[in-house]
């Protein structure tokens, strides 16, 4: 499975807190996405995972409307 897919799999695993009257997302609930990944039959491996944790930051940044 290609990081991209392995992301895709794992977008329902946001962990978000509400500050300021908005929500704000953190970053992905690491648990879920280790089931997630699991029960899908992905081998999760360590490129995968810092993969993953790259797009992570990526989106995290896109999210709260800052570039890179």
């Amino acid at each position: 499975m290609t990081p991209v897919c392995a992301f895709l799999v794992s977008t329902t695993q946001w962990r978000t807190a509400q500050l300021e009257g908005r929500i704000v997302c953190l970053g992905l609930d690491y648990a879920g996405v280790r089931a997630g990944l699991e029960g899908a039959g992905v081998e999760i491996t360590p490129e995968l995972w810092g993969d993953l944790q790259v797009m992570e930051a990526a989106a995290v940044a896109a999210l709260r409307g800052r570039r890179g």
